[in-house]
């Protein structure tokens, strides 16, 4: 006996074995259910910013090493606006003040990079009398009101200093500025963001108006709709008991599915709490998909159990029929699902080894809590009064319109023909599909949320409020202070205003020069880099002995005096700003870096600096993670079904999907993140268990019938009225986040996932019956029950996972 007749007759003595022991193996079921359960309690609900990030990136190591230093992407920016006149004036200097004071009592935040105007790092440096140098805050809290002289000096001491003027007070004098870094791996932000609320709320007066943004607020927006994510959940399952209802109309018919979501859900969530996983609140309808795909295998063998029942009348034997039928395409199906889905552990961020790991495990599960669950009650479960199939109607509508359309060679070929032809158009708007954000703002939330308006007003009043840090770097300590560094570091900044989206830029050689030339009585002919490494040494040494502060300096070098940080400001993050500015600062840099002896750029911090990383970072994932996918779905089908042939047919209407998929996205603008390749990566493998299903079918039907146009019809007639209905609850897992939820991108990624599951229904319904109808491929057109197994001419006992037996009919 060969190895595939062992393999064989071995998983034949299994699934008797199953069979002869229903309620030992759905006890087994159940007690790893419980288990899982007890796990569900300590499953979280939250963000971890580190897992967002392609850890591995240059940009984010040099991101991870400065950001305790010189700040992290975690900003939060406030801004407070007078509707008349300028902010400098005693009632709204006051509020500035307050504000600066409760965001710097915020949790998480890091005292030491919180900057504003009355802040007590913001400071006045000016020469004494006798030649000393001194320095003053701009605002001092115990000095409530100021005269209309003082207010006069102030003003002209902010316009003067390029730290302030600008960057925290607007050219214009009307918007002060107050931002805050917070210390990333403790963030609550939750907590973070209502104590954020508390302190505007407290600061908007009549004649201000205050903005908010910066990514802990997005964050923080996202966890407020936590209760609409979870009422909405709600709203689905009311709504697939619905449609289950309408479908089957029997008890089993609807009970049966919904038990197995609630399995896979307490498997999958179990497994990923036991794991310390966390549940992202962006991804929920990913996981929800996942539990809604258990429901549509569920339906394949709950509506092939009635078909059964309504010829053998038989219970247990129809339940054995519906299982034996299904076991192999189901089987596969799943399988690949979870394959499709565990490939994303090859993605750069933590967050998609997770989803991987987590979803991937609760995908699989499938094939215990639904494929043997279903089937194994239905054997134990008291045998339904009425044995009748319902639905014939619809089921020989579907018929009839099939035998008019690809059921015929002509009509086949149509279909393939204009299949190819929407692919060719599709490819060309697939082609605009861009990675990162597309535009201003966060797409996260609605283009007229108080985020997004917020983060316009900022950025129209200030240079920007997305940051990219860039860090300067020489091997030996004090090495900054070399004139031909201080001066390329200078040359740098320069090179990147070429970029005319580049608002304002902060660094070390401005404050050498300011300092150079209060040293020299203010003489604006002395503000220029000094031409030995000691004077520069000796101006930064003036700054700091200036402050009463320590670490005044904190910002702009770190205390080895060979890591500066220059910050440049933009105005949005969207891709192709990144784009611009990474290719400028990698140019810029090369140049610099060649020469200046031991001096390195490298970019990396900031909201734009790590978006930057993450956009790269995806582009590469991009790249392997759907070829990937595709090649293994391939090769577990060739293997199945030991056929070339039967790889590319299921890989045929994944492609064409696919290529519909970003096509839309090409057309409507949606850009390629962190967040939207989940979502393509599950939608993607949806695809296949609809095609193996139909393949199956037609084979099943071919070796029956020895016609495979008939066979085709009749596979549209049976399989293809099962998986539009599934392709229906799928839609309905994630469609009411299209209407229901009020964060953009839920809604937009609804409505994503709701045209690639229409576009796998059409793909598997029309494409595989018209290609088997015009090339019949070997492995279809021969097939041929043999002994109770469905063989293929010429290749005995071809099927290696499972042998399909004819159906006992009474």
């Amino acid at each position: 006996m060969s190895l595939r007749d062992k393999i064989t007759h071995a998983l034949i003595r299994a699934e008797e074995w199953i069979f002869a022991n229903p309620k030992i193996v759905l006890g087994m079921i159940c007690t790893v259910t419980l288990l899982f359960a007890t796990q569900l309690p300590n499953l979280r609900i939250y963000t971890d910013f580190a897992d967002l990030l392609p850890q591995k990136h240059p940009y984010i190591r040099t991101y991870n090493q400065i950001k305790e230093n010189f700040g992290g992407a975690n900003m939060i920016v406030m801004a407070i606006e007078v509707d008349d006149g300028t902010i400098l004036n005693n009632e709204t200097l006051a509020l500035v003040y307050r504000a600066t004071q409760g965001i710097d009592s915020l949790p998480s935040v890091n005292h030491n990079l919180v900057s504003s105007l009355t802040h007590r790092t913001s400071r006045k440096v000016y020469l004494t009398a006798d030649g000393n140098f001194a320095s003053e805050s701009y605002y001092d809290a115990q000095k409530a009101q100021r005269t209309p002289q003082e207010l006069e000096q102030l003003k002209k001491d902010v316009m003067a200093d390029p730290r302030i003027f600008g960057l925290l007070v607007s050219p214009d004098l009307k918007a002060a500025l107050i931002k805050a870094q917070l210390n990333e791996g403790s963030i609550d932000y939750a907590k973070t963001f209502a104590e954020l609320q508390k302190v505007r709320a407290d600061v908007t007066q009549p004649g201000h108006k205050v903005y908010v943004t910066g990514n802990p607020v997005l964050t923080g927006y996202v966890y407020t709709y936590l209760n609409q994510i979870i009422a909405i959940l709600a709203y689905t399952l009311v709504l697939l008991t619905l449609l289950l209802i309408l479908y089957f109309r029997r008890f089993y018919g609807v009970a049966l599915p919904l038990l197995g979501i609630a399995l896979s859900s307490i498997w999958g969530l179990g497994f990923m709490s036991w794991l310390g996983f966390n549940l992202e609140p962006l991804s929920m309808p990913i996981p929800f998909l996942i539990a809604a795909r258990a429901t549509s295998h569920g339906v394949q063998l709950v509506a092939r159990y009635y078909e059964e029942l309504a010829v053998t009348h038989n219970g247990k034997k129809a339940a054995r029929n519906a299982l034996d039928a299904l076991f192999r395409p189901g089987s596969l199906a799943i399988t690949v699902d979870a394959v499709g889905i565990a490939v994303m552990v090859l993605g750069a961020a933590p967050f998609n080894w997770k989803l991987g790991i987590g979803a991937g495990f609760w995908a699989f599960s499938v094939i215990f809590t639904v494929h043997f669950m279903v089937p194994l009650a239905l054997t134990i479960l008291p045998q339904p009064r009425a044995t009748e199939n319902k639905n014939q109607g619809m089921r020989s509508f579907l018929g009839a319109a099939m035998a008019k359309t690809g059921g015929t060679t002509t009509g086949a070929r149509v279909i393939l023909g204009i299949a190819a032809l929407l692919m060719v158009i599709g490819s060309i708007f697939a082609a605009r599909v861009q990675i990162g954000e597309a535009e201003p703002g966060s797409p996260i939330l609605k283009r007229n949320h108080d985020y997004n308006v917020s983060t316009k007003a900022i950025n129209s009043l200030f240079p920007g409020s997305e940051e990219l840090h860039i860090v300067a770097r020489t091997a030996e300590k004090g090495g900054l202070r070399r004139p031909e560094v201080m001066r390329g570091v200078e040359a740098f900044q320069e090179q990147m205003l070429y970029d005319p989206g580049l608002g304002g830029t902060k660094s070390i050689p401005t404050v050498v020069r300011v300092v150079n030339r209060l040293t020299h009585n203010d003489d604006p002919r002395w503000m220029q880099i000094p031409d030995n490494a000691d004077e520069i040494g000796g101006l930064m040494f003036t700054y700091l002995a200036s402050s009463p502060i320590p670490g005044a300096l904190k910002e702009f070098i770190n205390a080895d005096e060979n890591e500066a940080d220059m910050v440049f400001f933009y105005k949005d993050h969207s891709a192709d700003t990144i784009n611009r500015a990474v290719a400028l600062a990698t140019e810029a840099g090369r140049k610099i870096a060649a020469s200046v002896s031991g001096l390195t750029i490298e970019p990396g911090g900031g909201i734009v600096g790590v978006t930057a990383a993450a956009n790269e970072a995806l582009h590469t994932d991009h790249m392997i993670l759907i070829p990937t996918v595709m090649a293994l779905a391939f090769l577990l089908v060739m293997a199945y079904y030991q056929s070339l042939h039967a790889g590319w047919l299921m890989v045929l209407p994944m492609l064409f999907a696919t290529v519909m998929t970003y096509a839309y996205m090409g057309w409507n603008g949606v850009g390629i993140s962190v967040n939207t390749v989940p979502v393509i990566m599950v939608g993607v493998g949806v695809g296949i268990d609809y095609a193996v299903y139909f393949m199956d079918r037609i084979r099943e039907e071919m070796a029956r019938v020895h016609d495979i146009r008939k066979a085709a019809v009749n596979a549209v007639s049976t399989t293809g009225y099962a998986v539009s209905f599934t392709a229906l609850t799928l839609i309905a897992g994630v469609i009411l986040w299209v209407f229901l939820s009020d964060l953009r991108f839920q809604s937009d990624a609804a409505l994503l996932l709701s045209f690639m599951l229409v576009v796998n229904a059409i793909a598997a319904i029309l494409i595989v019956p018209a290609w088997c109808v015009v090339f019949k491929p070997h492995f279809v057109v021969a097939a041929h029950y043999e002994g109770g197994v469905l063989e293929e001419d010429g290749v005995p006992n071809k099927d290696l996972f499972v042998a399909q037996r004819v159906r006992q009919r009474a």
